[in-house]
Formats: C-alpha cells, sequence, structure tokens
C-alpha cells in the first residue's frame, strides 16, 4: 500500500500544478489571435444545420468534409445532454492534466528525473507559443479538430514510445488520429525517422505489430481522411495568395521578420546550447526528434516559401514544432532543476529563467534573456573552464547581480519598469536565502517531500502575487470575464435575440468568433479566409470577391474595413442582402444604430441614419 502511495504520488502535485496553469494562463471559449473561432460555427452548423445557411465558410466545409474529428461527430450528441461552453470549459482543464503529467512523466522517462518532470510542467504556458515559430498552440487551441483529446494522447504515445513498449505506444497514436490526423501524422513521421537511424533496435515483428494495432486504432477516421483526400481540390495564384495572405504564420517562416523571430532564436539558441549538458543516452534521443522536426520544416520552407506545392503547403509542416515546444521544455525542465539544486545564485537564476519563458511577469523583458543564457551556460558549463575556473566561481554572483541591477535601472530610467520589477527579485532572493538556512540546518530537507512542499508553497505565494496584480484570474465563461461582460459578446447576444437565423451580418474583417454566441453568419472574416487552403476552389473566389468589396487587399490585416464610407457599406451589403453592420469604434457609418456599447456599434444596412 505504502509503495503504491508513493508510486502515485506525484499526481497530487500535477494536480496543484494543473490548477496553477488554469488560472494564470486563464481561458477562453476560443482565442481571437486564432482561428478557433470558425471551428466553432462548423460545430454548431452539424449540431444545428439551420444555422449559418448564408455563410460560405459553413457550407464549404459541409460540402468539402473539411472536418475529419471524432470530436465533430459527437459534438452533437455532447450538446444534447451539455452546455457546450461548460463541457468545454471541463474538457480544457482535464485535457491540461493529462497533458501536464505526459510531460512529467516523458521528462521521468527520458532522464529519471522527478523534480525535472515538476520544472517542464511549469514551463507549459500559452506564451510557449511566442517562442517558436509556427504556431503550434501548445496551450492554446482547445477547439481545433478535438486537440484537447490529441494532445494528451499523442505526448503519452512518446512516454510509452520512448519507454520501449511501442505496441501501446502505436494505440495512443491510432486513437489521436481520430481526433487530429494532421498532429498524430507529425508524431509518425518523427517516429518513422527515429526507427530508421535507430534501427538496430527494432525487429520487423514489432514494426508489423505497430502498424496493425495503429491501423485498427485509428479505423473510425481513416475512412474520413480517405475521403477527403479524394475530393478534387483546385489550386492557383488566387488560393496561394490567399494562403500568404491569412496563413504566413503556418507556412512562410520567411515572413517573421520581427521580433517574434528573435525571441523564437533566442529560445532556439537556449534550448540548443543545453543540449549538451543532457545524460548522452537522453541526449540521442532529443537529436533525433529535433532532426526529424527540422527536415519537416525545411521540407515545408523549400516546397512551400521557395518552390510552392499545394500539397506540400496543405501539410502545414510548421505546425510540427508543437513537438518541437515539448521536448525544449522538457529539456529547459531538466537544467533548471539542475541548478536548484546547486548554490543559491544558481537557484535564483533558475528561477528567473523560468519566469521570463512562462511570460507571467510582463515586467520582464526580453533583453533579460541574453544575460539569462549567457549565465545559465556558464553555470552548466563552468567545470570546463580550465585554470580559472575558481576564480570565475567566486565572480559569478557579483558579475550576475551587477548586470541584472544594470537593466533594471535602465527599465525603470525608461520608464517601463513596474513594482513587479523590484518585488518579485528581492522576494524570491529573500524566500531562497529562508529556504537555503531550512536546507542546512534542518535534517528532514533532505527528505523527498520537503523540497517538493517548498516548491508548491513557492508557487501558491507567486501565483497570489500576479493575480493580485492583474485582478484575479482572465476565465472567460459565456461572455464574461473578471465579473464583467465581455462588449464583442455583448453584441453578439443583442444580434442574436434581434435578428433571424438566416440574417447575414457585415463585421469588421480583422475580427473573428463573431458567430460563436451570435449563432449568425457573416459576410466574411480573416479567420474563414485562412481556411481556404483546406477549402474548394469556389470558397476562395467567394472569400476574395466580398474582401475585395470590403476594400481588403492582400498582405493587409484588414484594417481598410474603417476606411469604407457609408454608401460603400449600404452598397456591399445591398449586393450580398446583409441586414446588419457593425463597426468598432470609433469607426461609425451613417446607418441607423439599433445597439451599442463601449466599443462596437450594430446597425441596420438598409435604413438611412436618422438626421441629427
Amino acid at each position: 500500500m505504502h509503495l503504491t502511495v508513493k508510486k502515485y504520488f506525484f499526481l497530487l502535485p500535477i494536480a496543484f500544478i494543473t490548477l496553477h496553469a488554469f488560472l494564470m494562463n486563464g481561458y477562453y471559449y476560443e482565442h481571437r489571435q486564432l482561428t478557433t473561432g470558425t471551428y466553432l460555427s462548423s460545430l454548431f452548423g452539424k449540431i444545428d444545420p439551420s444555422l449559418y445557411k448564408n455563410s460560405i465558410y459553413v457550407q464549404a466545409v459541409n460540402r468539402t468534409n473539411l472536418r475529419v474529428s471524432l470530436f465533430y461527430d459527437i459534438a452533437p450528441i455532447i450538446s444534447r445532454y451539455f452546455d457546450f461552453e461548460t463541457f468545454a470549459l471541463i474538457q480544457a482543464v482535464v485535457s491540461l492534466f493529462f497533458v501536464l503529467a505526459g510531460i512529467f512523466a516523458l521528462s521521468k522517462t527520458l532522464f529519471n528525473s522527478p523534480s525535472a518532470g515538476y520544472m517542464a510542467t511549469l514551463l507549459y504556458t500559452a506564451a510557449l507559443d511566442k517562442w517558436i515559430i509556427g504556431s503550434p498552440a501548445p496551450y492554446l487551441n482547445f477547439f481545433h479538430h478535438g486537440l484537447p483529446y490529441t494532445y494528451p494522447l499523442v505526448i503519452w504515445s512518446m512516454v510509452f514510445f520512448f519507454g520501449q513498449r511501442y505496441v501501446i505506444s502505436l494505440l495512443l497514436a491510432g486513437l489521436s488520429w481520430n481526433f487530429h490526423p494532421m498532429t498524430t501524422a507529425f508524431l509518425l513521421f518523427i517516429y518513422c525517422f527515429y526507427i530508421i537511424i535507430r534501427w538496430q533496435q527494432f525487429n520487423t515483428a514489432i514494426i508489423l505489430k505497430g502498424v496493425l494495432i495503429f491501423i485498427i486504432s485509428a479505423s473510425p477516421a481513416l475512412i474520413e481522411s480517405l475521403q477527403y483526400l479524394g475530393y478534387r481540390y483546385e489550386s492557383g495564384h488566387l488560393w496561394l495568395t490567399g494562403v500568404r495572405w491569412t496563413l504566413w504564420f503556418t507556412n512562410f517562416p520567411f515572413a517573421y521578420i520581427n521580433i517574434v523571430a528573435l525571441r523564437s532564436a533566442l529560445f532556439f539558441l537556449l534550448f540548443v546550447s543545453t543540449l549538451f549538458a543532457l545524460p548522452v543516452a537522453s541526449r540521442k534521443k532529443v537529436i533525433i526528434v529535433t532532426a526529424a522536426i527540422v527536415v519537416m520544416c525545411l521540407t515545408g520552407t523549400i516546397w512551400a516559401h521557395m518552390y510552392p506545392i499545394p500539397f506540400i503547403i496543405k501539410l502545414s509542416l510548421w505546425r510540427s514544432t508543437f513537438f518541437y515546444a515539448i521536448f525544449a521544455i522538457v529539456v529547459l525542465g531538466y537544467i533548471l532543476s539542475i541548478l536548484l539544486e546547486k548554490d543559491l545564485t544558481k537557484r535564483f537564476l533558475a528561477i528567473n529563467t523560468a519566469i521570463i519563458i512562462t511570460g507571467y511577469l510582463g515586467a520582464f523583458k526580453l533583453y533579460y534573456l541574453p544575460l539569462f543564457i549567457v549565465f545559465l551556460l556558464f553555470s552548466l558549463y563552468e567545470t570546463h573552464f580550465k585554470g580559472n575556473s575558481k576564480t570565475l566561481k567566486r565572480m559569478l554572483p557579483l558579475l550576475f547581480f551587477s548586470c541584472l541591477t544594470i537593466l533594471v535601472v535602465y527599465q525603470i530610467y525608461n520608464n517601463k519598469g513596474t513594482l513587479s520589477l523590484i518585488l518579485f527579485p528581492v522576494l524570491t532572493l529573500l524566500f531562497l536565502i529562508v529556504y537555503h538556512v531550512i536546507e542546512r540546518y534542518s535534517h528532514n530537507a533532505r527528505g523527498l517531500h520537503y523540497p517538493v512542499a517548498a516548491f508548491l508553497i513557492f508557487i501558491f505565494l507567486f501565483d497570489f502575487f500576479v493575480l493580485y496584480q492583474k485582478g484575479g484570474p482572465e476565465i472567460y465563461y459565456h461572455g464574461r470575464i473578471k465579473g464583467e461582460t465581455d462588449p464583442w459578446a455583448e453584441i453578439q447576444l443583442y444580434a442574436k435575440a434581434h435578428s433571424a437565423k438566416d440574417d447575414l451580418f457585415i463585421v469588421p474583417p480583422y475580427m473573428n468568433d463573431f458567430t460563436t454566441y451570435s449563432k449568425r453568419a457573416v459576410l466574411g472574416d480573416w479567420a474563414e479566409g485562412s481556411t481556404l487552403i483546406y477549402l474548394d476552389k469556389r470558397f476562395t473566389e467567394e472569400w476574395f470577391a466580398r474582401m475585395r468589396d470590403l476594400r481588403c487587399k492582400p498582405y493587409t490585416w484588414f484594417n481598410e474595413y474603417n476606411d469604407l464610407t457609408t454608401e460603400e457599406i449600404r452598397n456591399a451589403a445591398k449586393k450580398y442582402k446583409a441586414k446588419f453592420v457593425i463597426t468598432q469604434k470609433p469607426k461609425t457609418f451613417e446607418l441607423r444604430k439599433l445597439f451599442e456599447n463601449s466599443q462596437f456599434i450594430l446597425y441596420e444596412a438598409e435604413n438611412t441614419a436618422v438626421p441629427p
């Protein structure tokens, strides 16, 4: 009994970290910087076919059988018995728990270090998407083709694969295929690449058994996948223009000539430079997986950006960086856990490096990361410096805190500092000093649970500190967040109550997810346009025609909508039989206002404004 409890003890800290992650990262029904709102509209259209009859997007999804996912098929059944938004929230929390448990298990499989596993789970945050090119969205997508089911399945599949339990691994991969074939295909390529490199570890019987179990477990969605691949698609210059315009972040990495590229490069440098500190056996596995992901990304770059091939573009190979994200935090979790076992300065360095990666403290700007990288590498490889290693060891704390002080003073001088910029490092240092004293003079501090307890106490205090500053967790539920109604949800609910199911709305194209609460079709937005990569020629032509009538031009961010005149918007409404128009303040039209709130105005398209 005691051994059983000890074996599953890790689940308690994982449950605590799940709560921590949920509160600190917040929760949104869909994320407006992504395209998750479009997935909800197609789901709702399947649940109630009378909705979105005038949506060219939803009708194109139905026409092309795009949604290859078991979750998409069972969603109508779920909606009969549960409030869909409540189900989504519970689903997100449960999925998050199994993802974090999988990251912990993967770390333990690779490094046999529980502390490394706990640290890795803490690095799994919404900010991770900002450190990696390809928009892998490891935390943000909770409605993309059933990803709440796919993410835990593929991570646990890797746990068993690297634990040499290949049949279970391929069983889980097959189940994952039923919810998101694309992500699973990336995983299968990694496995194939790994098997080729390490062919001597495998035999034909194991491979055939794995293939068979995969086919059986993936069979519910395999037929749908083949049907989708059998659909005849047309692509051309207009299609490629649309992909470049709306999906550059997943298919055209050379477009990242901005701060995102710099952030990604620094994170990759941190990841690669720490590989040499890994145990040899683990390092080889990580390098092989990384090489497989690099091959996919290079293929996606050459045959999408340089020599465009539609089939390769449709694969969105840069999204395979999801697996890079998982392995990166597992590796960094191990590295930071090593530093946490050393002296006070290295513990302080490890904690602050973790904080800047998680993105919880906005006060830590990007220019702190190079400082942390340099001193982190010094700390890891100090034994390799001959001759002056003792001097370097003595000087390291002074150099680190001097450089950190200079950056903090610079930031405050430029009026970019906040109270947290000073308070957090000071309070962290005090906490570490207290822990160091207790650790030195208490015999109990050497036990297994004592460091975990201190670890959890620190997280609790840190969460309280951050959430107090933010005014509470950002949990979006039924159009409300932090006790207030979201203006975008408010105008959707009004639109639903004062329109018919078949009514068409013109909304700012740079917004998305209007369909979520309104349950009404829109003339078009950027998120719907981004799906033309998988839809047919008819949708591409119709969407571009509508964007032209809204004055939105390729390779812009759709802001031309706010330059439209009242006559132009009235003509567009008449052409497409749209009854309602929405603007985001301060943009206005000389049309009759039906409703307005702090951010948006709803107009009736067919009537002119009442003279003042």
